[in-house]
């Protein structure tokens, strides 16, 4: 037997948009499927809308955290770094264009956001036509429905009359042959009644046949309707709905791509551009050379020239205690003692926090735990009459001596290590109750900091994290921690004894939980605050 590929058959060139429709008005259940093609088109376009909706949240968060992070980067950058010459313009320029990248970022999410929101509405617009003609489908189809099912039923009418006047026909020509018998059975009606019976049957059998022919032509008109007028046009009609569909989705998707293209092409001019400003471009604008030309020219205007004839000609007498003047290291401010040393950290400082790292890191408590009080002074007299090796062998069979000693110079400075100036600065810092923006904060305030203070701390803290960093065994962590140094390194604006007592004790408390704050966000966030020099 042969068979016939007939998808052959449809291609482009041989049939039009009326052969087509045609079609489908030919195939059994044509209507319904493409009442499903239609559906299933609307609900491509809202799965398509539904993409580009996240797709556009994505953008917007992207380019809303990309310009935050620029512009909170260089504002910070401006107040640590005030005069760093080309590099610093470069970096500023730098962070400039990733702010615009943002812009770009969120102008290309209301784009697609709004490609989104069209074609959402399109689908909704499809889905009302869809039903609409839907409805007009299938009240053609309950017509033609109808019309059989009223065909039908005639049809059955004229076959039971005609069953009818055939047994009355049979009545008639039968009873006369059948003999009478007589005191059995009587018949009930005469010759003359079976005859009008006979004619009743055969009148209702006529008029039924009449019926059933009316109706015949009647369905037969309602079926010509319908495939040839009624299906056709709404088959059309779909189809005009699913051609609009298609041709505003594929609209909106080259607007989309088009879209994309722009957001990429301006990431692209982003980075390299004829103008010189793009990312590429900017670095080559870099001038080491430059910058150190400027850096020497401004040390030229702040400082005076050494007068190296002066000096070494000048002969020195001191008195006996000059040593003691020299090297007096507790009550003296933090910059006198920074001078002494190259890189401003207090010799003390660094004497005790290297014993305690080479010998007491895993010992329990440390810093928390107070030493003698004699021996701790034994040791400050050492310091303060420039012994040489102010920490001996003996002094570290107890290290709380040493870890006093440290303590005690802190509270002595006459400005804390946190200056008085800064202290409600630090506190407003550490209220903020967001970690990021709380160690943003907290480092804007640092790099305020003098240099003797800066590096004091920075010294500080690096030794802290290295204690924290053996809490599995000395069990002092970042908390323990900040609540020991919080009181020792900060103190509020100088003021009378009586004005210290009248403060509220509730606020006492709620301003050393704040001061703990900070130290344990600067102790926690280290690496991040105090970036490598």
């Amino acid at each position: 037997m042969m068979t016939i590929d007939n998808s052959a058959s449809f291609t482009e060139a041989s049939f039009s948009p009326n052969d087509l429709i045609t079609q489908m008005a030919e195939l059994e259940g044509g209507l319904h499927a493409l009442l499903e093609k239609v559906k299933g088109d609307s609900q491509m376009t809202k799965d398509i809308s539904t993409f580009l909706k996240k797709r556009a949240f994505l953008e917007e968060s992207y380019g809303r955290d990309m310009v935050k992070v620029a512009q909170s980067t260089a504002e910070a950058f401006d107040k640590a770094h005030p005069k760093s010459g080309t590099f610093g313009d470069v970096w500023i320029s730098m962070l400039k264009v990733h702010e615009n990248i943002g812009n770009q970022r969120i102008k290309f999410a209301a784009s697609i956001s709004d490609s989104a929101e069209d074609l959402l509405s399109l689908g909704r617009n499809i889905e009302k036509d869809r039903k609409k003609i839907k409805d007009a489908g299938m009240h053609y189809e309950k017509l033609v429905s109808d019309a059989d099912l009223l065909l039908e039923k005639s049809k059955q009418k004229f076959e039971h009359s005609n069953e009818e006047w055939g047994r009355a026909v049979a009545q008639r020509n039968q009873e006369p042959i059948q003999p009478a018998k007589k005191n059995l059975f009587r018949s009930s009606r005469t010759p003359a009644q079976l005859d009008k019976t006979e004619i009743d049957c055969r009148n209702k059998m006529d008029a039924a046949d009449a019926q059933y022919k009316s109706q015949q032509k009647k369905t037969i008109q309602t079926h010509a309707e319908y495939y040839e007028s009624h299906l056709p046009k709404v088959l059309k009609d779909l189809k005009a709905v699913d051609d609009e569909c298609s041709v505003a989705l594929r609209y909106q998707l080259a607007s989309y791509a088009y879209t994309y293209e722009q957001a990429l092409t301006e990431d692209g001019l982003a980075l390299d551009n004829d103008q010189g400003n793009g990312l590429r471009g900017l670095i080559t604008k870099i001038d080491k050379d430059a910058d150190w030309i400027e850096f020497v020219r401004l040390c030229t205007e702040r400082s005076g020239k050494i007068q190296k004839n002066e000096i070494m000609s000048q002969e020195y007498n001191l008195p006996n205690n000059a040593n003691y003047n020299n090297n007096r290291v507790f009550g003296v401010h933090l910059e006198q003692q920074a001078e002494m040393s190259e890189d401003m950290v207090p010799d003390i400082l660094k004497r005790c926090a290297t014993v305690v790292e080479q010998y007491a890191l895993s010992s329990v408590g440390i810093y928390r735990i107070s030493g003698t009080s004699s021996k701790i002074q034994k040791i400050k007299c050492k310091f303060e009459n420039g012994d040489p090796n102010p920490i001996s062998e003996e002094d570290l069979s107890d290290i709380n001596n040493v870890t006093g000693v440290l303590k005690l110079w802190f509270r002595e400075l006459p400005d804390p290590l946190f200056p008085s100036a800064s202290y409600h600065q630090f506190l407003e810092a550490a209220k903020l109750p967001e970690e990021k923006t709380r160690v943003i904060g907290l480092h804007t305030v640092i790099n305020e900091l003098s240099d003797a203070h800066y590096a004091t701390l920075k010294y500080l803290m690096c030794h802290l994290d290295k204690v924290q960093s053996y809490q599995r065994f000395n069990k002092m962590g970042a908390a323990n921690l900040a609540t020991i140094f919080g009181l020792t390194l900060m103190s509020s604006e100088s003021g009378s004894q009586t004005q210290m007592i009248a403060v509220h004790d509730n606020q006492r408390i709620a301003e050393s939980q704040l001061q703990a704050k900070v130290v344990q966000t600067i102790l926690e966030n280290y690496k991040e605050i105090f970036e490598d020099e």
